[in-house]
């Protein structure tokens, strides 16, 4: 019976292991966020807005600098609008929250300084930011320049 319950325990202990996420996961997670973030991105342009309504936002985001901090910037800057000052309906705002859940674990500080553009601007950046590394494949090594 002793043995019974050791053989159980220890398929109790294996089988509740946490599951340690490989590269390959992290790398269909990150493709899977970037693809989120197009639509969002997608769905905001499609909107029928007044341009008038449209405001400037801080640049923290370009084509050319497409780092993991500038996604985390831009999805601080939007965290601070609310869909209405923007002339969204809230259930298309889910574009900050990509933004933040594709940067988890990066931590990034705004600069108040920064130039600002329009929305549709700062929407184009962010959706050719996120086509860029969409392209990138997860297998992709990084050369060292020699």
């Amino acid at each position: 019976m002793k043995i019974f319950l050791l053989f159980l325990l220890t398929i109790v202990v294996a089988a509740a292991a946490p599951h340690v996420p490989s590269a390959s996961d992290n790398c269909k997670l990150q493709h899977f966020l970037l693809a989120e973030i197009l639509e969002h991105v997608k769905v905001l342009e499609g909107q029928d807005v007044n341009k008038s309504s449209w405001t400037y936002v801080e640049n923290v985001i370009t084509p050319e600098h497409c780092t993991l901090e500038n996604f985390c910037k831009a999805g601080e800057v939007l965290s601070a609008y609310k869909a209405e000052e923007l002339g969204l309906n809230d259930k298309d705002w889910l574009l900050p929250r990509s933004l933040v859940a594709y940067t988890r674990n990066t931590h990034c500080n705004v600069s108040s300084s920064l130039d600002r553009v329009e929305f549709p601007q700062f929407l184009e950046n962010i959706k050719l930011c996120c086509q860029k590394e969409y392209r990138k494949t997860c297998n992709q090594k990084k050369h060292p320049i020699a």
